[in-house]
């Protein structure tokens, strides 16, 4: 079950589950707008359209649209100041190569990570046994 984060009266909600994504539900919608893992978001952008007061909030990673939303200007600001402030935030950003360990992340956490980006291609064999042993501290 997601833990809610209710982003104030007739706003909608950020969905936070346990295996580091999260997602928005618009209030009073049944489906969520979408769902991102925490620590792959680095960037956001509004986009308006002067005819209607909603905006479309896109949720951004390295170099890759990760979800978008219509929200209010209210709302945008909102969802993005959550993300912000969570210790997961932009966690999988890469540097030189490497990715970037979250802070406050288990070791477990961070192999996982790193299993998916070595199955993803994106780490070659060398590249995870290299981050793998740095983690395990060997």
């Amino acid at each position: 079950m997601p833990k809610r984060h209710t982003l104030g009266s007739a706003a909608g909600t950020i969905l936070e589950y346990e295996d580091g994504t999260a997602g928005y539900l618009r209030s009073g919608a049944f489906t969520q707008q979408f769902r991102v893992r925490i620590a792959d978001v680095t960037a956001f952008s509004v986009t308006k359209d002067r005819k209607v007061l909603e905006r479309m909030l896109n949720i951004m990673g390295e170099d890759a649209l990760l979800g978008s939303a219509s929200v209010n200007h209210k709302e945008s600001e909102r969802i993005e100041k959550w993300f912000r402030a969570h210790p997961l935030f932009g966690g999988n950003v890469r540097v030189s190569g490497q990715t970037v360990p979250t802070p406050n992340a288990s070791t477990a956490d961070e192999l996982r990570k790193l299993a998916d980006l070595h199955e993803q291609g994106v780490l070659t064999d060398e590249e995870f046994a290299a981050q793998k042993a740095q983690l395990l501290g060997s």
